[in-house]
Parts: structure tokens; C-alpha cells; sequence
């Protein structure tokens, strides 16, 4: 979703500053915190963007080159060539969260579907990892001698789900930590 963060960033202006001054590491002279929360929205858009692309390219790769080795015959075919099916209609499923993914943080920023990182984990992620797994024969062998692409496809398939995770857990459920002010010694807390 690098798609998404610069569609995102074209319809909400995201893009909106001008340069104050030429070095890049002194301080903004006004609406300092304001700037570093929106850098932070911004940040965790581009993380969820760049996971999000690489799972989706990984999983439609991983998915043809399956289909190049095992075809797609339901009826003649064997386990993993009903396994090549189910990864396409996974990747398919993918494509489909990918693309409402693409929709909220587009169109209807900053609400969002509470139920597509679920959705996404459950009919995406865990998935293309079983499957993956699977279709290289691992489930009886050893893992060390795994695909190089079923090796990046469950990178890519694990990465995503634990940005989803994290965003969610972090962000509406953890509040476990207690925040100073930045001038606050160990005595006064």
C-alpha cells in the first residue's frame, strides 16, 4: 500500500509543509508537537503500507510459481494441486482486504473497518503461511532447507499480521505504560 500512503497523501494533504530552514535537525520553530503527531500517523501509514505491499506481491508470486509446478486440475489432480487452488483463492481473498485497505485509508481516513485486520489475518496471513508450508512438503520434513520464496512469502505473510496486531493492541488496548513529562526526575513519579 505504498499506493495507499501516496493516494493517501495526495487526497489529505499529507504533503503540506514548506521548508523553514536548511537544517534538517533543528526543531520546527512553531506547532512542533502538532507536526510530530502527524509524522507519527504518517509513519505507522507507510509501515502498514509497505507490509501490505510486499504481502500482496509475495503471495500472488509465491501463487503462480505454484500453479507453474503443480497446475490446477481439481479433478485429476492431487494434495497440492488442491492446495495451488485454495493459495489462489487465499491471494484472492488478500486482494480483496488489500484493496479495502486501499479504500480506508484513501477514502474514508481516519475511521476505519474495525473488522479488516481480523479479516485480513484470519483469511490472508495464517493461510498463505499453512499453505506455504504445505505446498514445499514441510509439515514432514525438517525446516531448514524451506523455498527461498515460501521463505519470504511467510516473512512477508507474518510481518503483516504482527503490524496489524501491534497497531491495534498498541493503540486501543495497551495501557500499561505510564508517560512522563520529559522534565520529570525519578523522585516525582
Amino acid at each position: 500500500m505504498v499506493v495507499g500512503f501516496v493516494l493517501h497523501s495526495i487526497a489529505h494533504g499529507a504533503f503540506k509543509c514548506r521548508i523553514e530552514h536548511c537544517h534538517p535537525f533543528r526543531k520546527p520553530t512553531e506547532g512542533f508537537e502538532e507536526r510530530k503527531k502527524y509524522r507519527e500517523k504518517l509513519m505507522a501509514l507507510w509501515m502498514n503500507s509497505v507490509a501490505d505491499d510486499l504481502d500482496l506481491i509475495t503471495d500472488w508470486w509465491f501463487a503462480y510459481r505454484m500453479y507453474i509446478a503443480h497446475g490446477i486440475d481439481y479433478v485429476n489432480g492431487g494434495m497440492y494441486t488442491r492446495a495451488t487452488i485454495a493459495l489462489l483463492l487465499f491471494s484472492v481473498a488478500g486482494t480483496i482486504s488489500y484493496l479495502a485497505e486501499l479504500y480506508q485509508a484513501v477514502f474514508k481516513y481516519p475511521q476505519s473497518f474495525q473488522w479488516l485486520s481480523l479479516f485480513t489475518i484470519l483469511f490472508e496471513d495464517v493461510p498463505q503461511v499453512l499453505l506455504s508450508l504445505l505446498l514445499n512438503g514441510k509439515f514432514n520434513q525438517d525446516l531448514t532447507t524451506l523455498d527461498p520464496l515460501a521463505s519470504f512469502n511467510i516473512a512477508t505473510s507474518v510481518y503483516s499480521a504482527l503490524m496489524k496486531v501491534s497497531g491495534e493492541l498498541f493503540v486501543n488496548h495497551c495501557y500499561c505504560c505510564k508517560f512522563e513529562p520529559t522534565g520529570a526526575k525519578d523522585e516525582d513519579v
